[in-house]
């Protein structure tokens, strides 16, 4: 007899179910994956399978609610500002790590959003968030005189950070489909962010995050 859901051994199984599923939408992609393989990759029944999640939407609405949690968690409140450049580096990978986690998403954005609307919503809300967090990068490192750039230089910025952030992870899997991107990729993408923002740092700012960029690449591609 299937376990209920709410009850801890319950609550262990569905999440189970949603950390094989995680797995495989992100090696095959959310369209290629059938409940049927979720419940063998599982070596569970399709029935035991579907007293958890019925549908197969509503696994993929459950990992975006996880997606969007995990990254609603690492996200700074609002009003944040950055105070130097090691914390921004340190925040935009523990943001990059939770967007290889969930890469499946970025894959085919318009097709989970087609087939379920309320995800629109939540997305809209991250990529929201993610725009005022790097708005609290540039404005943190602004007020302490180490960034100088118009409001509208900060506008455009801020939007170009959270774009890169993004979508960094699948740009890299796609131009290097057989490369395995996940430690220095991520190590990339944080260079990559922080390349938008140098051109606006003042020179012994400029200085350090290039010292800074040498070292951790250097770290991660070694390692």
């Amino acid at each position: 007899m299937p376990q209920n859901p709410k009850s801890a051994p319950g609550r262990r199984t569905r999440q189970r179910i949603l950390d094989v599923t995680l797995a495989l939408y992100n090696e095959q992609g959310e369209p290629n994956v059938s409940t049927s393989l979720i419940a063998a990759e599982l070596g569970i029944s399709a029935g035991n399978l579907h007293y958890h999640f019925r549908r197969k939407d509503e696994l993929s609405a459950a990992l975006l609610e996880q997606f969007v949690a995990e990254l609603d968690a690492l996200l700074p409140p609002a009003g944040w500002r950055a105070d130097n450049v090691e914390d921004v580096w340190f925040l935009l990978h523990l943001i990059l790590e939770a967007l290889w986690r969930y890469r499946f998403l970025f894959r085919d954005l318009s097709g989970i959003m087609a087939r379920d609307r309320r995800a629109g919503t939540r997305l809209a809300t991250v990529f929201e968030r993610s725009v005022q967090a790097a708005r609290g990068i540039c404005l943190g490192l602004a007020e302490r005189d180490q960034l100088v750039a118009t409001g509208v230089e900060i506008d455009a910025l801020s939007n170009n950070i959270a774009v890169v952030a993004l979508y960094w992870l699948s740009f890299e899997s796609a131009r290097h489909p057989r490369r395995d991107v996940a430690g220095a990729g991520m190590a990339r993408g944080v260079y990559q962010v922080l390349m938008l923002v140098a051109p606006f740092l003042k020179p012994e700012g400029r200085l350090h995050l290039e010292r800074l960029a040498q070292e951790y690449l250097s770290r991660e591609e070694g390692g």
